[in-house]
Parts: C-alpha cells; sequence; structure tokens
C-alpha cells in the first residue's frame, strides 16, 4: 500500500503472539507510514512499559467511570452519524488520528496481516467497547493499551466514526469449509451476530473477517472458558463468547471463521 513501508518489521512468530496476533517489532529501527516515522523498537518498549506503569495506578478509576463514558461517548457518535457535516469531519479527524493504527488495520481499515482484525465497518459500540477493555486491562495486547489510554474522548468518536464508515474488502476463505460451518453459525452465533453477521446491538461485526484472527479469538475464548493454557494466552474474556466456544473443536472454530469471513 502506497506510503507504509514498516511491515517486515513485524513479526508473527509464536515466541510472542498477544491478544491480536501481532507480534513483537524484530529490530531496532523505525518504520515510516505516510511519511511519519513510527517509534522505533526500543521506544515501543520503553513507552509501553512507563505507560503501563503509570496508568496502573488509575486503572481502578478509569474502570468505574468507563460506563457512563462510554454512554458519553455514544450519544455523541448518534449526534456525529444524524448530522452530515458533523459525520464528515469526524472521519476527517478519524483518518487523521487513526496515522499509528493504518500500519497493522491499515489505512481504510482493511487489516495489512491475517492475525490482525479488520476495522472497516466495524459496529461503533463494539469499537468503544474494545478501547474501554484495552485501557482497564480486560483485553491484553503489547501496544495496545498504551494506545488506546492515549486516546482522548474525541479521539474514540471520530475513530469509531471513521473506521465504521469505510468499506470493507471481500474476505478469502474456503467455501467447503464454510459450507460446513453454516449450521455451526446457525447454532451458535446467530442471536448476537445475526444472519449476516454485522451483530445486534452493538455486537461484533464478524461478516468479512480475517479467518486466521476468528480463528485465534474464538481459541482464545474457549481456552479462557476451559481455564487452560498460559495467562498471556488467555487474554479474551466475555461470558457469552466463552460460553459459545466452549465445547467446540479446532475443526468446528476453523468451519465458523471461514462462514463468517463469507458473510456480507
Amino acid at each position: 500500500m502506497p506510503g507504509v513501508n514498516c511491515l517486515g518489521r513485524f513479526t508473527a512468530s509464536a515466541d510472542f503472539r498477544d491478544d491480536t496476533g501481532l507480534g513483537l517489532l524484530n529490530n531496532n529501527r523505525g518504520c515510516i507510514v505516510s511519511g511519519n516515522r513510527f517509534p522505533s523498537y526500543k521506544a515501543v518498549c520503553v513507552a509501553a512499559f512507563v505507560g503501563f506503569a503509570i496508568s496502573l495506578g488509575a486503572m481502578a478509576v478509569a474502570s468505574e467511570a468507563e460506563p457512563e463514558e462510554r454512554e458519553r461517548i455514544m450519544a455523541e457518535i448518534e449526534r456525529r452519524l444524524v448530522d452530515d457535516a458533523a459525520r464528515e469531519a469526524a472521519i476527517r479527524a478519524g483518518r487523521d488520528r487513526s496515522v499509528l493504527c493504518a500500519s497493522c488495520h491499515g489505512v481504510d481499515g482493511n487489516s495489512l496481516r491475517s492475525y490482525i482484525p479488520n476495522l472497516a465497518e466495524q459496529n461503533t459500540a463494539y469499537i468503544i467497547e474494545q478501547i474501554g477493555k484495552f485501557v482497564d486491562g480486560e483485553r491484553q495486547h503489547f501496544v495496545m493499551p498504551v494506545l488506546a489510554r492515549d486516546f482522548s474522548f474525541q479521539d474514540k468518536v471520530n475513530l469509531a466514526v471513521y473506521y465504521a464508515s469505510q468499506t470493507l474488502e471481500p474476505a478469502e476463505a474456503d467455501p467447503i469449509l464454510a459450507a460446513r460451518g453454516k449450521p455451526l453459525y446457525e447454532q451458535y452465533c446467530l442471536g448476537c451476530h445475526g444472519a449476516t453477521g454485522r451483530g445486534h446491538a452493538g455486537y461484533a461485526v464478524v461478516a468479512g473477517q480475517k479467518v486466521e484472527y476468528a480463528i485465534s479469538s474464538m481459541k482464545r475464548y474457549r481456552e479462557n472458558a476451559l481455564r487452560r493454557g498460559e495467562p498471556l494466552e488467555t487474554t479474551r474474556s466475555d461470558l457469552l463468547m466463552e460460553q459459545a466456544t466452549a465445547h467446540l473443536s479446532d475443526e468446528d472454530i476453523a468451519a465458523l471463521a471461514h462462514y463468517s469471513a463469507l458473510l456480507e
């Protein structure tokens, strides 16, 4: 993609895969996206450590205030979405604020890596919920908590509006596996994510999601439900998702991921 040349500076090795599947940077050089130099590996490590240490004391307070703030954010998002001028202003601001997100999630929210989620056309409520989980430590990641804690109220509004407004590119998936996943989806996923995978009442859009990322996420929910694996590997917690995945086999999960990827 023009203006993005840092992809080779990330690794997906098994020695460190965090919640989104993003590996550690594998050298000390920075990378450039749209003319802006990203922090080097050392700088990211230091920033992540310092940001984590500083934020520990504030996490409890942030967690208590989160529901009220989330309501205010969603109210502001709704206000922007019904006003064409305000919506366009939010999209422009969100695009500018997303420069650090673009190296992984793509300039338009279509992920550049199979193990990193698409954000294009994602439900705004789900985006805001996940930012909150990164902030309060409920969802773990090497970089995202530091970035999320730096987002202002307006940043969250603008980013959610921006990504929700982008067009999701068609996903690649195996139609044979997808056919096996259809009855599983109807049994376990339909109630929350809907027949088209667009998500009811703020649940995640799973239609068109990266297959590898979807598989990884479902396995992490399952491992957390079964209390298996190392702590760093069980970093996603959601009661409904844990209940839905607890008894799924690896084959079931793969079939579901391929089916949802082909939903439109």
